[in-house]
């Protein structure tokens, strides 16, 4: 009997998830974490609503829902999922309420501390087995409260089997339900990231197109009113000096944005070669370290490895310099910037981390969009600059961020071969 009303259960936790999948497109509708979060209360609460009793206990997947929620939908879904389950608990009644009440306490709190760690999980098949390993605290709680519960009415050896039998069963039906759960919020969040990134990548092709055509037209007016005013200034004296001096260095600026706009457009690969990515990154250290001095920033290199990619020299340096920069300009007096170099397998991982103030889901969602940036003066451009560098390249960027830690930005390139190195 157990087995069946278990089964029943498993089918109720992954029907809201398959309800979102199917009827709701997240990169369109903001609602759709609110509705997983009702659906998800919706589940917990049939799943007590058709909970089977054995041992003056309920047998249900009442835990899977919150879980999810509280790993998938955040830590305002899990509490609401929580506090559902708590109201649907208490109409039920019947004996052993405030054990019941502890044991959903421990295991919101539990999945509450687990939820961050989470989300720093890069790879889908580890956050999957992070699942897992979760739902083994709510199988643990069940077991723990039926010996308690048959220790203290002293039929613990008469239903020993018994209790093992049905806390094995519980605990499989509970993994079942919490995996293909996770597979399924894993695959939505794919589907998701999928659409974002096709989105992004279109509109910046046609932004390219656009800037390119532009800034061509531009330059070349530029380049004439900058000649003339050199010629000017070196006829003039006093005041009317100091004004072309100044007029001169805002043109330049204005020129190193069309620079930038072009490079965007699309980035200049002209000497492809074989970089070691340590010695590069010394360079860039070596470079920025007067900067980084002037803001009372410290700059160091943390760890480092012998590693090569085939890419232009000029434009990784110029992608990794552009994330170094901002690290630094984002980090307050005496904080600290770290760059650290890791190979992994046919990966090379580049990772800036900074101490200043964090930036926040909302801030990190907008960075690499044309015309955001954090920075007062800040066009946006040299981040994007750098993303599309590193794309060009066969590489990818994640940012990660938290308000008052700081933010760490992850370049992964593409690694060399062994014997590609010595073609």
């Amino acid at each position: 009997m157990i087995v069946e009303k278990l089964l029943l259960h498993v089918l109720i936790v992954l029907t809201p998830i398959l309800i979102v999948h199917f009827f709701f497109d997240e990169t369109k509708s903001k609602s759709s974490p609110v509705v997983l979060a009702a659906l998800h209360i919706m589940a917990a609460m049939l799943c007590m609503g058709f909970s089977y009793q054995e041992f003056g206990l309920h047998w249900d997947l009442r835990y899977v829902p919150m879980v999810l929620a509280f790993l998938y939908g955040g830590p305002k879904a899990g509490w609401a999922v929580c506090i559902a389950i708590f109201i649907m608990r208490t109409f039920i009644g019947g004996e052993h309420l405030f054990i019941a009440y502890a044991s959903i306490t421990v295991s919101a709190i539990i999945s509450y501390l687990f939820a961050r760690y989470n989300k720093q999980i890069n790879s889908k098949w580890k956050r999957v087995r992070f699942v897992i390993f979760v739902a083994f605290f709510p199988t643990i709680i069940k077991l723990g409260l039926t010996f308690l519960l048959l220790v203290d009415n002293k039929d613990l050896y008469s239903h020993y089997f018994e209790t093992i039998y049905y806390v094995g069963i519980y605990a499989i039906t509970l993994a079942i339900a919490m995996v293909f759960g996770a597979l399924l919020l894993e695959e939505m969040n794919e589907k998701k990231k999928m659409k974002e990134e096709m989105y992004h990548s279109e509109k910046l092709n046609t932004i390219g197109e656009l800037a390119a055509s532009i800034a061509h037209e531009v330059r070349n007016p530029l380049t004439v009113v900058k000649g003339f005013f050199q010629l000017m200034e070196k006829e003039e004296t006093g005041k009317k000096k100091d004004y072309y001096t100044i007029s001169l260095g805002e043109l330049h600026r204005a020129e190193e944005i069309i620079s930038d706009y072009l490079n965007f457009a699309k980035p200049q690969f002209k000497h492809i070669e074989k970089v070691e990515i340590s010695q590069l990154t010394r360079e860039m250290i070596h470079f920025l370290t007067p900067y980084a001095i002037k803001g009372n920033v410290d700059l160091s290199l943390d760890r480092s490895v012998e590693a090569f990619v085939r890419t232009d020299r000029n434009q990784l340096k110029q992608a990794l310099i552009n994330l170094i920069k901002n690290a630094i300009e984002a980090t307050p007096p005496k904080g600290k910037v770290t760059v650290s170099i890791q190979k992994n397998n046919e990966k090379i991982q580049v990772t800036i981390r900074d101490t200043g103030k964090g930036m926040t889901t909302e801030q990190l969602n907008r960075i690499g969009k044309l015309f955001y940036s954090t920075k007062e003066k800040g066009t946006g451009l040299g981040m994007m600059v750098s993303l599309r560098i590193i794309e060009e390249i066969g590489g990818s960027l994640t940012l990660t961020s938290e308000i008052g830690v700081g933010t760490v930005s992850v370049v992964i390139l593409p690694s060399m071969q062994k014997e590609q190195q010595h073609i």
